[in-house]
């Protein structure tokens, strides 16, 4: 009885803080006036540059909470939070790729929809932000969407006479010929479009995971009976077909006699040959404008929408979103979920999504436009961004990468290679997800 009233106590705790997490992130109540319900001292952990974060971490609590944050190396972050878990020291609150946070729920603190309704998170945030929801609560709140756009090199598409940048794919049929040039010896000196192959194409995961998704296919199902995930590469013929549509069109790029043929496995990296003025359309992050005017400062480039189906009612392009999660070890709940939805508050979300040069998650945010139209472009691109339930990014990136060498090769027909990354990602789903909706269970 007595470790049932502790219990039934901090519920109480949990379900008044997240009450006022939602005032605060909806807007209702500003940062700082509830400073007497969350106090002490909170840890968060993260990739995003310390000196970007410091402005921020004083606004996130109006001053009545002490907040530290640990920039981490992005290729040891998993590991740093499964160890530091694992040994029971890990942050109070985490910022992670949606990838990621999707197969560490195990670790996090769900807030139920009793504190938290769904339809108030639905109505605050874009579309792809209901990945992080499952059927009793909410993992995350989305922080930041960092979506796939098309740059564009102005001075090759203007001296192939084109006046107009392709809105749709069934464009590139005719424009990649105009473009495409070949030096003495047969090799491709000037690239239509940067794509086809798998580790010379940046992106090549979102590039590809883009197209199956505009084809109507999410790649990754659930079962409604008890929440389990399961493949949609070949679940049935029109989710394969989908995936066939998909993979064909874009091998075809680097498929030697195609109509749209102006890349393969021999040139530079896709964004180094963009920036050496040899590409005239490459598909990359929405953040990686700076970088690219920094290394090439005389490029004569424009941002646009990513591509679309021309047949499709809705547009469609892939997003990397960031969320913000509250650890389950926290020993302090209020404080943490205080600081957690104010960092995906309206109050730091947008400035914070300017600096790092992406769009904000939250819709009240996405609908002040503007005024550099290169931001409105980004925005716009946020609105529309999907993404899907990823199990585990590194071995899902080695089963595409393994997908699209079998098709380029020939070794497996589409379907063929297909069928195996279907197999292949069941697999991978039942040995992370599906794995611990079981131990949950």
């Amino acid at each position: 009885m007595k470790e049932l009233g502790i219990k039934n106590i901090i519920t109480g705790i949990f379900v008044i803080a997240a009450v006022a997490a939602l005032m605060v992130f909806s807007g209702v109540i500003k940062i700082g006036t509830n400073s007497q319900e969350a106090q002490g001292s909170i840890t968060i952990w993260g990739t995003i540059e310390s000196s970007v974060m410091a402005p921020y971490l004083s606004e996130t609590t109006g001053g009545s909470i002490n907040v530290s944050y640990e920039q981490k190396n992005p290729a040891s972050y998993e590991s740093d939070l499964i160890n530091a878990f694992a040994s029971g020291v890990g942050p109070d609150v985490f910022i992670m790729s949606h990838e990621y946070i999707l197969r560490h729920t195990d670790k996090i603190l769900e807030i139920p929809y009793s504190s938290l309704p769904r339809n108030s998170y639905e109505s605050t945030y874009v579309d792809e932000g209901k990945l992080f929801l499952t059927d009793t609560g909410i993992m995350a709140f989305p922080l930041s969407i960092d979506p796939l756009v098309m740059y564009y090199n102005k001075p090759l598409i203007s001296s192939a006479f084109i006046l107009d940048i392709p809105q749709y794919w069934d464009e590139f049929i005719a424009f990649n010929p105009k473009i495409t040039e070949y030096n003495g010896t047969g090799e491709i000196s000037i690239s239509a479009v940067s794509m086809g192959s798998y580790d010379n194409v940046r992106n090549a995961k979102g590039l590809i995971s883009a197209l199956i998704l505009q084809n109507g296919n999410t790649i990754v199902g659930t079962d409604p009976k008890d929440s389990s995930k399961f493949s949609l590469l070949r679940a049935n013929t029109t989710t394969r077909t989908a995936a066939v549509q998909a993979l064909d069109f874009y091998t075809s790029f680097s498929r030697f006699g195609s109509d749209t043929y102006s890349w393969n496995e021999a040139l530079i990296d896709s964004q180094s040959k963009f920036i050496a003025g040899e590409v005239a359309v490459y598909f990359g992050r929405a953040s990686e404008v700076e970088n690219i005017r920094k290394k090439n400062p005389n490029l004569d480039f424009g941002v646009e929408l990513f591509p679309q189906v021309r047949a499709s009612k809705t547009r469609l392009t892939q997003g990397d979103m960031l969320g913000v999660s509250v650890s389950k070890q926290t020993k302090n709940i209020p404080a943490a979920l205080s600081v957690a939805s104010s960092l995906a508050g309206p109050q730091v979300a947008g400035n914070l999504a300017e600096d790092l040069r992406v769009a904000p998650a939250r819709k009240d945010l996405l609908r002040d436009v503007p005024d550099d139209a290169l931001r409105t472009l980004v925005y716009k691109s946020a609105i529309i961004s999907a993404g899907w339930i990823d199990p585990a990014p590194e071995r899902t990136h080695q089963l595409m990468r393994t997908l699209i060498t079998n098709i380029n090769t020939g070794a497996l027909s589409t379907q063929d290679a297909i069928d195996r990354a279907n197999a292949d990602l069941n697999t991978i789903l039942d040995q992370t997800i599906n794995l611990t909706v079981k131990r949950e269970r």
